[in-house]
């Protein structure tokens, strides 16, 4: 008959299961645990929250920047927080391709977290780059509202600041305001705004001229302004955020992690200027050279002794026949125009012109009728103002 005893090899590998089968747990605990760190600390960690808001700006979609910087979730289901903007403000920036170009000019970015607050609920994380050859950074806070599924760590940004930002020409000729004042910010044409202050600030009339652009941190502003009679060098503006919300600011891991309240998002601060230094083009010169060769042309075809609106002239006692009345001016005189000013309240003018007028006439004799041929040098100083548009100019000679 056959041995029913126990097969001896086989016992081993009975008791020695339950061992496997806890040290695979184990295993299975400690590659778990690894895996949840790894996602806190890479998918589900604060400098994944900023990442996404820096790619958002970086596709130039303003509204997920915009919830996030919100404290939203960036799902597009929040509007865009821009009630505490002032009227008029431009949002040209927050969108598009002023967006990307805003950002990209940042060069390379870089993402660190960096101090915890007392009780762990929110943390900085700060964002660093070089413009121009100059370090800058923008710092965020990142709170932590909660954890999905028992295990990954759920954060948002505390509200970030609009920053503002307010073009302006510097030294804009007062009878350039009202007419189409028009820069290139970001790369697009942006109307400068006319804003007539009231009364005492600026004077009765007066006013500033700029626009005022929100914008995002951190974030490039160019400026640039060209028109046929003014123009200006491109100017740069970097706007970091460099005071971010207050780490102990109090959180509540009960709420739920979507879109905050937009009028939660603090107001921005006064605007950051960024000034366009304007300044005559080549152009302005030759047209006013232009148009003083016409004005002179039109004193010298007058065939009299004292040419109306013109500043030479002629006296005498003696009888002249017109048609001998001849007037030139000789050398060709050239306008120095006087360059823009940084301030000034009429800096539209021409430097005075020091030139000569020459007269040929014949006089006749009252007593004798006898004819005399004279040639007269009547040296003359012209001084004029200037009306200088982006598009104009008029010469305006102050004549008696």
């Amino acid at each position: 008959m056959p041995d029913a005893s126990p097969d001896p090899r086989r016992a081993p590998r009975r008791s020695s299961a339950p061992w496997l089968w806890g040290g695979g747990a184990v295993l299975a605990l400690v590659a778990g645990g690894i895996a949840i760190g790894v996602a806190n600390s890479t998918l589900y960690s604060p400098e994944a929250q900023v990442q996404g808001y820096l790619e958002a700006l970086a596709a130039g979609d303003g509204g997920t920047a915009l919830a996030l910087s919100a404290g939203g979730s960036g799902d597009g289901s929040s509007s865009a927080p821009t009630a505490a903007l002032a009227p008029g403000t431009a949002t040209s920036l927050l969108h598009g391709e002023p967006l990307q170009a805003g950002l990209a000019a940042l060069g390379e970015l870089t993402v660190t977290r960096g101090a915890d607050a007392p009780d762990g609920e929110s943390t900085e994380v700060a964002v660093g780059y070089t413009v121009d050859g100059e370090d800058h950074s923008t710092l965020f806070t990142v709170q932590r509202t909660g954890r999905d599924w028992l295990f990954f760590d759920h954060w948002r940004m505390a509200p970030v600041p609009l920053q503002t930002v307010r073009v302006a020409p510097g030294n804009l000729p007062p009878e350039a305001v009202s007419g189409p004042v028009t820069a290139v910010v970001n790369g697009v044409q942006t109307p400068l705004v006319a804003r007539v202050g009231e009364e005492g600030e600026g004077g009765e009339g007066g006013g500033t001229l700029g626009q005022v652009f929100a914008a995002l941190p951190p974030l490039v502003v160019d400026a640039e302004f060209e028109s046929t009679y003014l123009a200006a060098e491109p100017v740069r503006l970097v706007v970091d955020q460099t005071a971010p919300a207050p780490l102990d600011a109090p959180t509540d891991p009960a709420e739920p992690a979507g879109p905050a309240d937009p009028a939660d998002q603090a107001e921005p601060a006064e605007p950051l200027m960024l000034e366009l230094a304007l300044q005559y083009t080549d152009a302005v010169a030759e047209e006013v050279n232009r148009q003083l060769e016409a004005y002179l042309a039109g004193c010298t075809e007058q065939k009299v002794l004292h040419p109306s609106g013109c500043p030479m002239g002629y006296d005498t006692v003696n009888r002249i026949p017109p048609d001998t009345i001849a007037w030139s001016v000789p050398g060709d005189p050239q306008a120095t125009v006087i360059p823009l000013p940084a301030e000034g309240e009429d800096p539209t003018v021409m430097a005075p012109l020091q030139a000569e007028a020459e007269l040929s006439l014949q006089e006749i004799d009252l007593i004798s009728g006898e004819r005399l041929p004279v040639v007269h040098r009547d040296p003359f100083t012209l001084e004029a103002d200037l009306a200088v548009t982006g598009e104009s100019v008029r010469l305006t000679p102050r004549v008696p």
